[in-house]
């Protein structure tokens, strides 16, 4: 299945760090194409306690776009990125009660090929406030849309967005320390 990725999932590495912390195999994000999702804007309404601060999501706006890339993956690769992205289904299986949930959107390839269906992830919540997200989470994204050879224009727009300092990723529990007997 086609999956668009257009937030920290475009970083290799921090997927790989994100598997490591958590026991996951690491999906097969190589190669990736690099694509445009029309009709939609980038924003960061979404807090992640992983990251410390908001993070991507996307918001359906006629006449703008989100530069990402798209990855041919397995259900099994899926799986591990819904874990990520913290998309859950209710006990019936039926509805999206995540932090994210699977959505289809039809992505236009960079260069040669016709646009495609693919899967990508929307936030769940109605909210749509900017929570800025850190510096180390927005240097992740921006390496990412290097490393696919997204435009300079792109680049750019991804600077533009206010950030907070922050801290490194870190999964939950990290740093707790067991009460003393």
């Amino acid at each position: 299945m086609w999956y668009f990725a257009y937030g920290s999932n475009l970083n290799s590495r921090a997927v790989t760090e994100w598997c490591r912390h958590y026991g996951h195999r690491q999906p097969a994000l190589k190669p990736g194409k690099p694509a445009v999702l029309d009709n939609y804007r980038l924003c960061f309404p979404i807090f992640s306690e992983y990251f410390g601060g908001g993070i991507a999501d996307i918001e359906y706006d006629p006449g703008k776009y989100v530069a990402g890339a798209l990855f041919d993956l397995n259900e099994v690769d899926l799986s591990v990125l819904d874990a990520k992205v913290g998309r859950k289904l209710d006990a019936a299986g039926e509805k999206e009660i995540g932090i994210y949930s699977r959505t289809m959107v039809k992505v236009a390839p960079l260069g040669k090929g016709e646009p495609v269906m693919a899967m990508t992830y929307q936030g769940v919540s109605g909210e749509k406030y900017h929570i800025p997200p850190t510096k180390h989470y927005m240097d992740l994204v921006i390496q990412g849309a290097y490393s696919f050879g997204l435009s300079m224009m792109w680049i750019a727009h991804l600077q533009s967005f206010s950030t907070q300092v922050g801290r490194k990723p870190r999964p939950p529990g990290y740093g707790d320390v067991a009460p003393r007997l």
